[in-house]
C-alpha cells in the first residue's frame, strides 16, 4: 500500500520507518522543512534505537514533503501530530484539528476512497465530534469519499521500533468496513501475527488512556510499597519479584524507582485582555488577582493567534503556583524577551506555519511569532456626561451644563418639563436657568428624556461666575483626538492647585513644547481645542511654550482614560488597542512628533525612529500598538548612575517600516525621510525580522536562572495560544495521559481521586532520592554526580526526565553538579541547566564527587566499578537498581 504519515515526531517518524520496513511506500508530511530534509536524506529526525537502519535500508520507499497534496497519491493517512495540553492537563486538539483541516482540503480533490487513521492521543469522542467535521468542511460527508478510524499507538521511547514490529496488540477502532479492511492490510505484514482488537472509535481512544494510566498507577503503587519497604529495611525488589509470580499481577512495571515524569510564565509578563467593558494590557499577576477565584475564571478573553490572524478568545482556566527550578529568559532580535518555566511550550515559526517546542529545547536562530494585527472595536465617541455622573469626585448638583443655543428659545418646553421640579423651590429656578443659560447636571439627568436638549448640544463646567472652561458633553474619538492624546502622553502633565480653593482644587492640564522649534505642534493642539470649544491659554517662556487648560472635568477625563498624570505614570490608554489602524497611527503621530527622534545616521542613508520614556507602561503599550500595525520595533532598557529608575527605548528601523510610518511626521520631515529612502542602495530588514505570513523574530540568546517564585498560566479556548510581553506569541502546555484523563473526568463532573493519588506518589520520588543523599553527606559547596539525563535508556529525550527535579534540588542545596548521559541528552539539558558540568564519561562526572545519584538505568552504568575510586566520598544513591554495591561504597537504594 501507499500510506501517508502526517507529523514526524516520535510516533510519526517511527511509524514511517516501520511501515516502510513492512513493504509499504510511505510519504511523510510535516510543516518543518528541516524535518522533511532530514527524512529525504534518509535520516530519522530524532534518536531512537533501530530507526537509523530502517530509514537507510528502506530509503527507496520513504519520501517527505510539506505539501498535503501528497495524500491524494496515497490509500491511507495516519494523523500522528502532537496533542499539547492546557494547564489542567486536558488536551488541546488545535494541532490535530489543523492537520485534519489541511487533510480535508487535499482530499477534496481526490476521486477515490481514502482512509484516515488517527494515531494522535485523543479523548473518546473527539474524532467524531471535532476531527471528522474539520475534514468534512472541504472533503464532504464522511462515508462518501473517506472514513476515519482510531488506531492508538503503544510505543515507548527507547523501544518504539520493537514495540511497533512486535506489539502485544493492534487496536483498530472504526465502524466503516472499508477503513477496517485498509488498516488490516497495513498491519498484515507484521511478523508475529499479534492479536487485533477491532472495536469502535470511542473504545479505541479510551484503550490508549486506560493502558497508560493503569501502568502509571502500577508504577506509583510499587513506588509507594518500595518507600514503605525502605523504612523497614526490606528489599522491595525481592518483594516485587514474588508479586510478579502472581498471574493476576504480572512482573512488568514492578521495578520501583524515581517515578515517571506544568508550564508557566512569571507574574510580570503581560496579556492583552478584553472584557464586556474594555480592553486592557495587564500583567499575569494582575490578571490572577482580578479574574481568578479558586478554579473559577470570570468572563474574560485574551488576544490569541489562530494561525491566520489574531482574535480575542475566552480564557477557560488559570493557575498560580509556587515554582522552584529553572526559568528561561528568551531574548530575541529586536531586543524582545519573555520569561517562562523550562517546560513551557513555545511556538516556533516556520515557512509552513508553527511548531510547538518546549522552552528548554529552543535554540538560537529559532523564530518566535509576534503580533502583527488586531481586531478593531473603536469607541466612536466619549460621553463625558456619563463619565462625570458616575465619578464619585463630582457632585452632580455642582456640575453645570451650558447648551450651545439659548434656553430662551425653548423656555416654554423647559417650563412644562420642569414644572413639578420648580414647585419644590421657594423661587423660580427655571427662570434662573433660562436667564443664565445653564442647567445643573442632576436636573438634566432626572429629566433628560423630556428635555428639549441633547448631550451632544451641551458642555460641562464646574465653576460659576465667569472665566470657566467648558468641556463638550460628547467628544468624538477621531484622528484629532487620538493625535492630541499622543501629544499629551509625550509632553503633557496634570497639576493640582489647591491654593485658595478649599475642597475643590483647580486642576490644570499642561502640554509643553520647545519655545521656538515646534510652532506647528503648538498650532495643532490649539486648533484641536478651538474645534471642540475648550478654552486654553498659551504661554511662551524662555524654556518652553506651554498650552494650559484649566478644567477639573477635562483633567479627570484624561486621567480616567489611563493616560497618567505625568511622564512617570504615562501609559497608552487601554481603549486605544481597540481603535482602527488610522486612529492608532494618529496616536503614534502625536507621540513621535512630541517626544520622538528621527535619527538620520551620518555613515549611511539610513533613517531610524527612536522613542524613549521613563514609563515602562507607555513603552509596552506603544509596542503593542506598533505590532498591531505590522511594525516590529526593537526595545531596550538602560539605567544611568544618577537616574532613580531605568529608561525604556523603542526603535523602528528598516526601509519598509520607516516608509510605513513616514506619515506620522510633519510634511517637512516627511520630505526629508522620503529623500533618504530613495537613496537606499538596498533594502535591509531588521536582524531576525521575517515575514512568512506571520511576523517573527529570531531567538538570539536564552539565559537560565534557578529561582523560587510564583508562576502563572492560562488556558485559551480553541487556539491555545496567547500574545504576551513584547508582542511575542506562546502556547499552552503539553499533557501526560494521566493528567489528560483526570481533566476529562472532571469535565464530566467526576473526581478521579485514585488518579490524583497516583500522580502525587510519583512526584515524591525525586525528593526521596535527594533526602537519602542528605542522610550521608552535606552537599553544599561539594561536587555531586548525576548519572542519566534522558527520560529512559536508548533515547535522548529529556521530556519528563526525573533528572530535572534532581538537578534542581541539588542546586538548591548549593551543590556543584556534574552530569553524564550516554546519549545527546546533555546538549538539550544544558539549555535548561547551563551551570551544570556535562562530562564525556561517567568517570568524568564521578571524579572528585562526594555523592552520586543514578537517575536513568542505562546498561552501561551497571558495568561501572573502578570509576567510583575517583570519588572523594563513595556515596551512591541508586534510583534504578542498576549499580552493583561494592566494598568501601556507601550504597543506598531508593526503595531497597
Amino acid at each position: 500500500m501507499h500510506v501517508s504519515v502526517i507529523g514526524s515526531g516520535y510516533v510519526g517518524a517511527t511509524l514511517t520507518g516501520c511501515l516502510a520496513a513492512l513493504g509499504h511506500e510511505v510519504t511523510a508530511i510535516d510543516i518543518d522543512e528541516s524535518v522533511v530534509a532530514s527524512i529525504e536524506a534518509g535520516e530519522p529526525p530524532m534518536a531512537e534505537p533501530g530507526l537509523d537502519s530502517l530509514y537507510a535500508e528502506n530509503a527507496d520507499r520513504i519520501s517527505a514533503t510539506t505539501d498535503y497534496a501528497a495524500v491524494r497519491d496515497t490509500d491511507c493517512s495516519f494523523i500522528t501530530v502532537q496533542t499539547p495540553a492546557r494547564e489542567d492537563g486536558s488536551i488541546d486538539p488545535s494541532v490535530v484539528l489543523a492537520a485534519a483541516e489541511s487533510l480535508g482540503e487535499a482530499l477534496a480533490q481526490k476521486e477515490t476512497f481514502h482512509t484516515v487513521a488517527v494515531k494522535s492521543t485523543v479523548i473518546p469522542g473527539m474524532v467524531e465530534e471535532e476531527v471528522v467535521p474539520r475534514i468534512e468542511q472541504a472533503a464532504g460527508p464522511e462515508g462518501e469519499t473517506f472514513a476515519t478510524a482510531v488506531n492508538p499507538e503503544f510505543q515507548a521511547q527507547g523501544s518504539a521500533v520493537d514495540d511497533f514490529m512486535h506489539p502485544d496488540k493492534v487496536v483498530l477502532g472504526t465502524d466503516d468496513d472499508r477503513a477496517l479492511d485498509a488498516l488490516r492490510a497495513v498491519y498484515a505484514p507484521l511478523p508475529d501475527e499479534p492479536p487485533v482488537v477491532e472495536t469502535g472509535r470511542r473504545e479505541a481512544a479510551m484503550m490508549k488512556y486506560a493502558n497508560n494510566v493503569f501502568l502509571a498507577a502500577k508504577v506509583s503503587l510499587i513506588n509507594e510499597l518500595g518507600n514503605i519497604c525502605k523504612e523497614y529495611g526490606v528489599d522491595s525488589y525481592e518483594v516485587a519479584e514474588a508479586m510478579g509470580l502472581d498471574d493476576r499481577i504480572g512482573a512488568q512495571f514492578l521495578r520501583s524507582g524515581v517515578g515517571w515524569g506544568g508550564s508557566c510564565l512569571t507574574g510580570d509578563q503581560r496579556l492583552l485582555i478584553r472584557t464586556a467593558d474594555k480592553t486592557e494590557l495587564i500583567t499575569f499577576e494582575q490578571f490572577h488577582e482580578r479574574f481568578v477565584d479558586g478554579e473559577t475564571v470570570r468572563d474574560v478573553t485574551v488576544l490569541s493567534h489562530d494561525g491566520d490572524g489574531f482574535e480575542f478568545k475566552p480564557v477557560t482556566g488559570a493557575t498560580k503556583r509556587q515554582y522552584t527550578g529553572p526559568l528561561h529568559t528568551i531574548e530575541t532580535s529586536m531586543s524582545k524577551s519573555v520569561t517562562v518555566t523550562h517546560d513551557h511550550p513555545m511556538l516556533v515559526a516556520s515557512d509552513g506555519g508553527t511548531a510547538v517546542v518546549e522552552a528548554q529545547n529552543l535554540t538560537e536562530g529559532d523564530r518566535l511569532p509576534t503580533l502583527d494585527s488586531m481586531p478593531a472595536n473603536p469607541v466612536g465617541q466619549f460621553d463625558l456626561i456619563e463619565f462625570v455622573a458616575d465619578a464619585a469626585r463630582f457632585d452632580n448638583e455642582r456640575v453645570y451644563l451650558k447648551p450651545n443655543f439659548e434656553l430662551e428659545t425653548v423656555k416654554d418646553e423647559l417650563r412644562d418639563v420642569l414644572e413639578a421640579y420648580n414647585r419644590n423651590h421657594s423661587y423660580d429656578r427655571v427662570h434662573e436657568f433660562i436667564r443664565n443659560n445653564y442647567i445643573p447636571l442632576d436636573v438634566f439627568l432626572e429629566f433628560e428624556s423630556s428635555l428639549p436638549l441633547t448631550r451632544a448640544a451641551v458642555s460641562l463646567y464646574t465653576t460659576r461666575g465667569g472665566g470657566q472652561t467648558y468641556v463638550p458633553g460628547i467628544i468624538d474619538a477621531d484622528e484629532s483626538f487620538w493625535r492630541f492624546i499622543g501629544y499629551y502622553l509625550s509632553e503633557g502633565h496634570i497639576h493640582d492647585d489647591s491654593s485658595g480653593h478649599g475642597s475643590t482644587p483647580r486642576r490644570r492640564l499642561f502640554i509643553s513644547f520647545h519655545p521656538s522649534d515646534e510652532p506647528e505642534l503648538v498650532a495643532d493642539v490649539e486648533t484641536y481645542f478651538e474645534d471642540i470649544g475648550i478654552r486654553y491659554r498659551t504661554d511662551t517662556q524662555e524654556t518652553s511654550t506651554q498650552i494650559e487648560v484649566s478644567s477639573r472635568v477635562f483633567a479627570a477625563f484624561i486621567e480616567s482614560l489611563g493616560c497618567g498624570t505625568g511622564s512617570y505614570s504615562a501609559a497608552v490608554p487601554d481603549i486605544a488597542h481597540d481603535e482602527t489602524a488610522t486612529h492608532k497611527r494618529a496616536l503614534l503621530a502625536g507621540l513621535f512628533r512630541g517626544d520622538g527622534h528621527i535619527n538620520y545616521t551620518n555613515h549611511s542613508n539610513a533613517v531610524v525612529y527612536d522613542y524613549g520614556s521613563v514609563s515602562e507602561e507607555l513603552i509596552q503599550g506603544m509596542q503593542f500598538l506598533l505590532h498591531s500595525l505590522g511594525i516590529v520595533p526593537s526595545y531596550k532598557q538602560s539605567e544611568s548612575e544618577k537616574s532613580t529608575q531605568p529608561a525604556h527605548f523603542l526603535r523602528v528601523s528598516s526601509k519598509a517600516q520607516i516608509a510605513a510610518l513616514t506619515e506620522l511626521f510633519q510634511p517637512e520631515e516627511q520630505a526629508k525621510i522620503e529623500n533618504r529612502l530613495e537613496q537606499y542602495e538596498r533594502e535591509i530588514a531588521p536582524i531576525g525580522y521575517t515575514d512568512g505570513g506571520t511576523l517573527s523574530v529570531n531567538v538570539n540568546e536564552i539565559s537560565t536562572q534557578q529561582t523560587e517564585t510564583e508562576v502563572y498560566s492560562i488556558e485559551v479556548a480553541d487556539n491555545s495560544t496567547f500574545v504576551t510581553t513584547d508582542g511575542l506569541v506562546v502556547h499552552n502546555c503539553f499533557p501526560k495521559d494521566t493528567d489528560a484523563l483526570r481533566a476529562a473526568a472532571r469535565d464530566r463532573d467526576y473526581e478521579p481521586e485514585l488518579l490524583d493519588a497516583v500522580v502525587g506518589v510519583n512526584e515524591t520520588q525525586p525528593r526521596r532520592l535527594l533526602e537519602l543523599l542528605d542522610r550521608h553527606v552535606d552537599v553544599a559547596g561539594e561536587r555531586v554526580a548525576v548519572l542519566g539525563l534522558a527520560f529512559k535508556p536508548d533515547t535522548d529525550d529529556i521530556r519528563g526526565s526525573r533528572a530535572k527535579p534532581v538537578i534542581a534540588g541539588l542546586q538548591e542545596r548549593g551543590a556543584e553538579v556534574a552530569a553524564y548521559d550516554p546519549s545527546d541528552a546533555s546538549e538539550t539539558m544544558a539549555r535548561a541547566y547551563p551551570d551544570v558540568e556535562y562530562t564525556d564519561s561517567a568517570s568524568g562526572a564521578l571524579d572528585g564527587a562526594v555523592g552520586a545519584l543514578v537517575v536513568t538505568d542505562w546498561p552501561a552504568f551497571g558495568a561501572l566499578d573502578g570509576e567510583f575510586d575517583a570519588m572523594a566520598r563513595q556515596v551512591v544513591v541508586d534510583g534504578r537498581r542498576i549499580i552493583e554495591a561494592r566494598k568501601g561504597m556507601t550504597y543506598e537504594g531508593l526503595t531497597w
